[in-house]
């Protein structure tokens, strides 16, 4: 048993297949670890929690580090992604952070699942996070006594105030877990989920609570996040079959909906699309749930991964072209009704080049496939184009970068950039977006949400400013917006510009004119133009 009075948890963020803990998200892994040590003993305000980019942006939080007896890491971006708020731990990180002054040091989270050693790790969690810590601290190992539900249930409970130290709390996104694994009997061939040993399905009353308590804690963004398959949560079995189960799906979210009323946000991520399309009485059903009480914006991550059948085969991937087009079909049906002007929920479409069997078609194939999607008048949320991750012992295809990066910019160009004018059209408002960049005159923020949609906007405003956007461009993967209400008397020559057919000549008319009290002022300064197009995008 190891002395401990005083202990820390660097989240040092994750993103896999079934969750994301990339700010502004938090993961379940640091509630679970932040829980196991309040369960051990440890008071609240003895537990220290810091992010890796919190440490990069001020080395004297160090010290901190270097004041605790027991030092959680938690890590593990098994998956290829590209990041605005923040950047996932590297290796060298890790064993700099191992090594500092202190009693011992846990690693945790996806990457103890990966074939990579650590010199100056003491322990590697490989059980539920939060319980290695709590056996270190007591001596008892509660995994022998409990269910990993009842585990994981407990802890998520008491670990909720870890969301309170985020540093972007309370706009912080709470990945919520519902199961833990890959319920498939085989796995994809490329895919992280295969390394997990312990798999688990969580209670509807676990998951309730927890976010009850998070709800209590000021949190209002939540995501349904960790988990491989959404529709399986509490599925029924028959013949070796996981059948969706809507009552259990409707327990879930309407009891989400009781104990946080007023939430700002829930949103999910992963559907096989092979459920939907084997199982669409069941899941047409748990669908129409879903879309009952979630909010607007909502995206079902489907992982088909390659239109090449060949490639699907050689991965073992548990979807095809057809069931997935299927799929895409009914979820458009049941869910893209809008609300506020937002698509309630609509499917977004992963494909990951450098799987095995690659060939130079399946570039063309993929194509091929959104562009049936495009022409059968359906709506994708979310296109994502990735190179594989070489995980442990997979082999990945070569990639041609040069036809790679034109195959992705023609995909931009024809198929999202469209796709984005069908999903957002002009005078789409857009509420709360966050601005997290500004480069001069041009800001750049995005809601929070399930794979928010990036946003230009002309204005002044500072990172972390809160503003309402009405949409007025598109470019291949994000939008261009005006501010909502923008007064045409007091905007910006940028701003008059970004709006839809003024330019650069028009805006400097409007920026000069005399004060602009109606319609047919403006359309007096501007006879060559139909002023009707900036119907609600502006006030005078």
């Amino acid at each position: 048993m190891t002395i401990v009075k005083k202990v820390a948890i660097l989240d040092g963020y994750l993103d896999e297949p079934s969750c994301l803990g990339v700010p502004p998200y938090i993961s379940p892994h640091v509630r679970y670890t932040f829980g196991g040590y309040v369960k051990a003993g440890i008071k609240k305000e003895d537990i220290c929690y810091l992010t890796v980019d919190q440490l990069r942006q001020n080395k004297n939080l160090e010290k901190k580090l270097q004041q605790v007896d027991m030092l959680t890491v938690i890590s593990g971006a098994t998956v290829p992604g590209k990041y605005l708020g923040g950047k996932p731990i590297t290796l060298k990180e890790i064993e700099y952070y191992a090594q500092l002054p202190k009693q011992k040091s846990v690693l945790s989270g996806p990457i103890v699942n990966v074939d990579i050693k650590f010199e100056n790790v003491d322990y590697v969690a490989w059980e539920i996070p939060g319980t290695l810590e709590y056996k270190l601290i007591t001596g008892e190992d509660f995994t022998e006594i409990c269910t990993p539900q009842e585990i994981v249930d407990s802890l998520a409970k008491v670990g909720v105030d870890a969301t309170t130290l985020h540093p972007n709390y309370p706009e912080v996104i709470c990945e919520i877990e519902t199961f833990r694994g890959c319920p498939r009997q085989t796995h994809c061939s490329f895919c992280s989920e295969r390394f997990k040993k312990i798999t688990y399905q969580r209670s509807v009353e676990g998951i309730i609570d927890e976010i009850k308590e998070m709800y209590k804690k000021g949190n209002r963004y939540f995501r349904l996040g960790a988990q491989t398959d959404l529709l399986l949560f509490g599925a029924t079995k028959h013949q070796d079959k996981l059948i969706p189960n809507p009552d259990t799906i409707r327990k879930l979210y309407s009891g989400i909906r009781q104990v946080a009323p007023n939430l700002k946000v829930l949103h999910m991520d992963n559907i096989n699309p092979a459920t939907v399309a084997d199982f669409p009485q069941q899941s047409k059903q748990a669908l129409k749930v879903i879309a009952q009480f979630n909010t607007a914006g909502d995206t079902a991550a489907f992982g088909l991964e390659s239109a090449d059948e060949k490639v699907l085969e050689a991965n073992n991937i548990g979807t095809n072209v057809s069931k997935t087009f299927e799929a895409i079909k009914i979820m458009n049906e049941i869910c893209s009704f809008r609300e506020g002007g937002i698509p309630k929920l609509l499917p977004g479409v992963n494909f990951l080049h450098g799987l095995l069997g690659e060939s130079p078609k399946t570039l063309k194939k993929n194509y091929e496939f959104l562009q049936k999607i495009y022409d059968e008048n359906l709506m994708l949320r979310r296109i994502n184009v990735r190179q594989v991750n070489n995980l442990n012992s997979y082999n990945n295809s070569r990639i041609n970068q040069y036809k790679f990066k034109e195959y992705k910019e023609k995909i931009n160009e024809e198929i999202n950039k469209p796709m984005l004018q069908r999903v957002f059209p002009v005078g789409t408002l857009l509420q709360e977006i966050i601005i997290e960049k500004v480069q001069g005159s041009l800001a750049f923020g995005r809601q929070l949400g399930s794979y928010p949609i990036l946003i230009g906007v002309f204005g002044k405003f500072g990172v972390g400013e809160k503003v309402d956007v009405k949409v007025v461009n598109y470019g291949p993967r994000s939008l261009t917006g005006v501010i909502a209400g923008l007064n045409i008397n007091e905007a910006s020559v940028e701003q008059l510009q970004s709006l839809p057919g003024i330019g650069k000549n028009r805006a400097t008319k409007i920026f000069i004119s005399e004060k602009i009290t109606c319609k047919a002022d403006l359309a007096e300064i501007l006879p060559d133009y139909d002023v009707n197009q900036l119907e609600g995008l502006i006030t005078y």
